[in-house]
């Protein structure tokens, strides 16, 4: 990503890494500040002004980086259903017995690198939504692949894939938040999970 100034009183451009780092930096800094407010407080309760004073940004500043509160939002949430689906797509052509441990492997890193983006997607309006459609597709897409071909090895619990596909949208982000600061928590989420998802040994 390149961007440009201007030097005083000249029309010649020149390109300033400093200035890219520092743009980097800042826009980093306000989807941090905003993936923090919306995911402890919902999408929908968090206005562009409490993100802006919290962020320290100026008006100007914000939309110089977004179109507004709906393309924050996407900003936030598709890198995690990017890696997700990246993390997902391998595992329709895995053994069947590894795929559920590798699920929930999945979500633990997603929840390790984009824990704000996990929580916040329950509350995601139909805007943002229709600016991460298509990244939310490709992640469903590739998590009920890679459950039917653990259903199809007899690997599920409930011997369907599409409601293993519930359990997971309903259970795998709220028991990572119940254990996240349990001393012992990741040992009990991937128990827990295991065991709402694998059908029994």
């Amino acid at each position: 990503m390149r961007h440009t100034v201007r030097k005083p009183r000249r029309r010649e451009r020149i390109v300033s890494p400093k200035v890219v780092d520092r743009r980097v930096q800042v826009w980093e800094g306000v989807l941090e500040v905003a993936g923090g407010l919306m995911a402890e407080h919902g999408v929908a309760a968090v206005s562009v002004e409490q993100i802006l004073l919290a962020a320290g940004v100026s008006r100007g500043t914000f939309y110089g980086f977004c179109g507004g509160k709906h393309d924050l939002v996407a900003a936030i949430i598709k890198p995690a259903l990017d890696e997700g689906t990246t993390g997902l797509a391998p595992l329709a052509s895995r053994p069947a017995p590894g795929i559920v441990p590798a699920i929930v492997a999945v979500y633990e890193h997603l929840w390790a690198r984009h824990r704000n983006a996990l929580l916040m997607i329950p509350g995601v309006t139909a805007d943002a939504f229709a600016r991460i459609r298509d990244a939310h597709k490709a992640y469903t897409d590739a998590m009920l692949r890679a459950l039917e071909r653990a259903e199809a090895g007899g690997q599920l619990r409930n011997a369907s894939a599409t409601d293993s596909f519930r359990v997971l949208t309903r259970t795998a982000v709220p028991l990572l938040r119940i254990y996240q600061d349990h001393p012992d928590g990741q040992r009990l989420y991937r128990e827990s999970m295991t065991a709402l998802l694998a059908a029994p040994r």
